[in-house]
This record gives structure tokens, C-alpha cells and sequence, in this order.
């Protein structure tokens, strides 16, 4: 009979799932800045790490990282390489063992990262953070780490642009100042100053003003006055306002300011340099983005999956979507698309009936998490205890004159530091309330009002949002007028899939309702 039923694999459904249960791992280790190297530094991380895997009895075939990278983005060059690796090497790599999973990334593409490695076959596992992936619960737990790891990102972000904005205001240049000027400091006070430099620079302006040079004549120009020069650096240099006293900076939103560092150029120059002058504009000015095609490059044509542009038509001030590939004729008014993505992504909103359920399970969940880091920690305070004493014993051995100064000092400096960083990674570990109270508000919030938060949002704002709901975009099909996902958040996916098992609740179940890991699912 089983022999029998072997002929009727070619009928099945689903993929099983890869996953390599042997002893091979690879480790990585990062910091997000040479500040950072101070803290949790690369050090602490590799033997936490290695500690882990000699106390699993696991193989580490590779070590990865061992630098300072941005979170920012997932094309960090270790990063790539460690993933090139786990792809090709003949071993079955089953684990990748972080320190933390913020080491691991802190982006909005790590629950997708993390679950494309899943198929390969590969877990990332934290080693101050136990979670088991092997079941639904943990993989929910891993995830939601993750998606609370971006948004203390965007909390971080959110004030430092707000800093930075604030001395912008103050017509200050907080960042490094572009070629051709130097800092300079006296009595507390920052001046941004033209330099030796800046001399070449104005003849590139003079140049192109008066003698109408194209870039590549004015790049042999400055090989003989022994200053190189690529054509692409050329233009950026061109079209930056800040040599004319202009700042323009993202943390402006669009708003160009006077600045307080010397002009290497009027503005007039700047402007003939940029054509502007020609086309009869009487001022620098920005093109401030249309909420309405908030959609444009995100949005793809379903016929040939190409980004699709966004416009508005002159004749009637109407907003319009628009493929670009020849005989594609796909092209829709904007108003029309953007009512269909809200209706797409109206389907993901959770039932603010259920919100107080949903709100007992997730911080039910995290509870369970921090409760199975409590072994960690223990460990870890008794970690503390034992340099507390190795300090106090060193201490009195100086006292007594049993060690030099110098042997004092460098001991001294030793345990404090591996103290510190102990303690550093316990709080960091340890979710406080307050904080968790915040991170499962914030989600309830957004899912409860997604259509809401996008219509009532500027351009930047429905960008951000819109990446966050669908990391990869999504297509737009013009003979059925209907939009669609192509890759969904899976956080916001699940959390709208319990909403969904509420919704099935009878009166008496939600009433007796418990949270358990059985539902984290």
C-alpha cells in the first residue's frame, strides 16, 4: 500500500520545510559605529558566542563581521559575504550565532531575512536571547524582537532629525561640510571655513558659467592643475547650493535655508551654473513631492512588472500613474490607485473589538520570552559578583603592596570593563514594561487605523508607511483595476490573522479568554 501511494506524489501540496539538525554554525559579530566599540564590543560578542557554541558542542565553520556596519541597510559587505557563504559552502550551515538579534540587523527587512534564511534551512540564533524557532511561538517571539528593534530605530531617528533640524533652523551646518571647506574651532565656537581647495573649486563655477566647459574639458583642466576629479564627482559638486550659502538637507523636508558658512559663489553663478537662470527663475527653488503619487516606483505594472511613475497632468491638475514600458498602456488616474491600495491594505486592519485581547496575548508572549532568559541572567549577575570581588581582592593586594600601581591600574581597568559590559547587556535584555506597554500600543495602533494613517499622511509619511506594510511593493493590474501585494509584513500579517480567530470567538470564549503560547501562532 505505501509503495502504492508513492505514485501519487506528484499530486501533492505544500513544501516541506528545510532544516539542518547538525553542528555546523557560522558566528557574526558587528557594531553599528566606532563609538560602539567601547560598549558591546566585538570582542565580547565573539567570545559570547564562541562560549555558546563550545557549550552546544557545535562546529563553527566560519566567523563573520568583526567590524563596524550600519544597520540601515542589509547590503553591508560581511553581511553579503556570510550569506554567499551559507549559499555555497558544502557545509550545512544550521545556525548563525549572534550575540543579540539586534546585532544581527535592526532594519525592516530582518523578519524577511531571517525567514528566507529559514528555507534555506538556517536559524538565527541569539545567544543571550534563547528563543526555540522550532514552533510557531518562538518564530512570533523572534519577530516581534525584530519589528521593536525598528522601531526603536525609527524613535532614534525621529530625534536626531529633530536635533538636526533644530540647529538647521539656526542656519548651522552640523555634518561634515562638503570639499572645499574646512572646521574650525575657537573659544567653543564653529566656523565653517573655505580652505586651499575651495580657489579650484571657483574656477570649476567660472568655468561653466562663462565658458560653457562640458564636464569632461573641465576634469582634464583640473588634472593639470594636479587636482583629480571623476565626471560624476564633478556634477555633484555643480549642483550643491551649499557653495552659493544654500542648505538643503533631508531633515528640512524639502524647505531650502540660508546658511552661516561662507559662499564660495553668489547665487547667481550657482544658478546659470544649473541652467536656471535660462528657464527664467527668479530664486532657487524645490519641487515639493504630491501626496497623491505616494505610490510612484513602489507601485509596479502587473503586465511587466515595471515601476510606475507618477505625475500630474498640467491641463487639469489631475494625478496620474503611468507604466514607461512601450505598448505597456498602463496608466491610471492616481486617485483611483490609491483607493484600491487602501481597500488592499483595509484587508489587514484588526478589529479594535478584539484590540484588548490581542494586547493580552503579544504582552502575554513577551512575558514568556523574558521569563526564559532568566537562567541568562542569573548567570550573568553571578558573572558580576565574582569581578565585584576580584576588584576588591585587587584592591586590597594594592594596599598591602603586593602589586605594583601599574599591575593595579590594568586589572583595575580589566574587570570594570567586563563588568560594565555584563550589566550593560542585562538591561538591555531585560524588556521593561514601560517600554513593551509602548511597542505593543504603537503596533495595536497602526493596525487598528491603517487606512486612516495613510490617507491623513504627508508624501514622506505614506512612503514610509506603505514600505513598512509591503517591503517589496506592490503590482498594480490595469484589466482588473485591482492592486496587490507581491510580500506582506508578517507581523502585521499575523497580528490581523488573530484579529481573524477573535472574530470566530463566541461570546462565552472571548469572555474565558486566557492567553497561552498556543495562540501565539
Amino acid at each position: 500500500m505505501a509503495d502504492d501511494n508513492q505514485l501519487f506524489k506528484s499530486f501533492s501540496k505544500g513544501k516541506k520545510n528545510i532544516r539542518f539538525e547538525n553542528d555546523d554554525c557560522v558566528i557574526y559579530t558587528r557594531v553599528s559605529g566606532a563609538k560602539q566599540m567601547d560598549g558591546l564590543s566585538l570582542e565580547t560578542q565573539l567570545k559570547g558566542n564562541e562560549e555558546y557554541a563550545k557549550r552546544h558542542k557545535l562546529i563553527v565553520r566560519e566567523r563573520f563581521g568583526g567590524t563596524y556596519e550600519s544597520a540601515a541597510t542589509d547590503e553591508r559587505k560581511e553581511f553579503q559575504r556570510m550569506i554567499k557563504y551559507i549559499k555555497t559552502t558544502k557545509h550545512k550551515i544550521s545556525k548563525i550565532l549572534v550575540y543579540s538579534l539586534e546585532r544581527f540587523s535592526r532594519s525592516e527587512n530582518s523578519i524577511w531575512l531571517s525567514g528566507q534564511l529559514r528555507k534555506l534551512g538556517t536559524e538565527v540564533v541569539s545567544v543571550t536571547q534563547p528563543i526555540d524557532t522550532t514552533n510557531p511561538a518562538g518564530i512570533m517571539q523572534q519577530k516581534m524582537l525584530f519589528l521593536f528593534g525598528e522601531f526603536d530605530n525609527q524613535l532614534r531617528r525621529q530625534k536626531s532629525m529633530a536635533g538636526v533640524k533644530e540647529r538647521l533652523l539656526k542656519g548651522e551646518w552640523c555634518t561634515k561640510p562638503p570639499v572645499g571647506y574646512d572646521i574650525l574651532r575657537t573659544n567653543g565656537e564653529k566656523k565653517i571655513i573655505l580652505n586651499e581647495k575651495s580657489k579650484i573649486l571657483k574656477k570649476m563655477f567660472l568655468w561653466k558659467a562663462e565658458e560653457r566647459l562640458p564636464n569632461e574639458e573641465i576634469r582634464k583642466r583640473l588634472v593639470n592643475l594636479n587636482f583629480r576629479c571623476s565626471l560624476g564627482r564633478i556634477s555633484e559638486i555643480l549642483s550643491n547650493p551649499f557653495y552659493c550659502g544654500i542648505m538643503v538637507h533631508k531633515a528640512l523636508e524639502g524647505e531650502v535655508l540660508e546658511g552661516k558658512h561662507e559662499k564660495l559663489i553668489t547665487k547667481n553663478i550657482f544658478l546659470q551654473v544649473n541652467g536656471i537662470l535660462n528657464e527664467k527663475k527668479l530664486g532657487l527653488q524645490t519641487r515639493k513631492e504630491r501626496k497623491e503619487i505616494a505610490l510612484k516606483r513602489f507601485a509596479k505594472c502587473e503586465s511587466c512588472l515595471q515601476p510606475m511613475r507618477g505625475y500630474i497632468a498640467n491641463s487639469c491638475d489631475t494625478p496620474y500613474y503611468k507604466c514607461n514600458t512601450p505598448n505597456c498602456k498602463c496608466n491610471r488616474n492616481a486617485d483611483v490607485v490609491n483607493t484600491k491600495f487602501e481597500n488592499l491594505i483595509e484587508g489587514y486592519r484588526i478589529s479594535v473589538n478584539y484590540d484588548k485581547l490581542i494586547y493580552q496575548q503579544l504582552k502575554y508572549t513577551f512575558n514568556q520570552m523574558n521569563a526564559s532568559t532568566e537562567e541568562n541572567q542569573a548567570s550573568a549577575k553571578a558573572k558580576i559578583a565574582d569581578l565585584s570581588k576580584h576588584l576588591e581582592r585587587l584592591e586590597e593586594r594594592y594596599i598591602l603592596e603586593e602589586i605594583t600601581g601599574e599591575l593595579y591600574q590594568k586589572y583595575k581597568a580589566k574587570f570594570e570593563k567586563e563588568k560594565d559590559e555584563i550589566e550593560a547587556q542585562i538591561s538591555k535584555n531585560k524588556i521593561e514594561m514601560s517600554k513593551l506597554d509602548d511597542y505593543i500600543s504603537y503596533t495595536l495602533n497602526l493596525s487598528i487605523n491603517l487606512r486612516e494613517m495613510w490617507q491623513h499622511s504627508d508624501y514622506t509619511q505614506r512612503q514610509e508607511l506603505q514600505n513598512t506594510f509591503f517591503p517589496k511593493g506592490i503590482t498594480y493590474n490595469r484589466q482588473k483595476d485591482e492592486c496587490r501585494s507581491i510580500e506582506t509584513n508578517e507581523f502585521l500579517e499575523e497580528v490581523s490573522d488573530l484579529s481573524g480567530t477573535f472574530a470566530n470567538f463566541t461570546l462565552e470564549q472571548i469572555k474565558n479568554f486566557t492567553p497561552s503560547t498556543s495562540w501565539a501562532c
